[in-house]
């Protein structure tokens, strides 16, 4: 569980370092960054997930999803990250911080952010699949 209380900022910084990380572990290199296609694929995904209650102020509702904003302000979020997303061009790239497998980061995702890497994967699983084949470009 995510220890205290946290701000909508440390709130969206762990949904986003989290998300990062379980889409990394599908194997996922980059997701488009049409509004449209990222927000419905996420509020989808975040709507059945069983963690979401852990961050209230995560909002993805069709009248307001953060889900752009976290995105795009991932690179810049200060303290500790393991993970985070950049904006290049069309796509959203997930990375990670430290040159570790991926594994080893979603163990410390489940330390510091109180969420378990499989929760996050789970989450990672729910957003790819409601995105169409041509807006998820994966490795290999």
């Amino acid at each position: 569980m995510v220890r205290g209380e946290l701000s909508k900022a440390q709130q969206q910084k762990i949904v986003g370092e989290g998300l990062a990380v379980g889409v990394l572990a599908l194997g996922v290199e980059a997701l488009t960054s049409n509004k449209a296609s990222v927000e419905f694929a996420f509020r989808r995904a975040w709507r059945d997930w069983s963690g979401r209650a852990q961050f209230p102020q995560v909002r993805a509702e069709a009248s307001r999803c953060d889900i752009v904003g976290i995105l795009h302000r991932s690179a810049n979020r200060r303290g500790p990250v393991i993970a985070h997303w950049t904006s290049d061009g069309p796509e959203y790239v997930p990375a990670l911080c430290f040159d570790w497998p991926v594994e080893e980061a979603g163990d410390a995702v489940t330390e510091e952010l109180g969420v378990s890497y499989a929760q996050w994967v789970h989450l990672a699983e729910a957003f790819v699949a409601g995105l169409g084949d041509d807006e998820v470009r994966r490795s290999g």
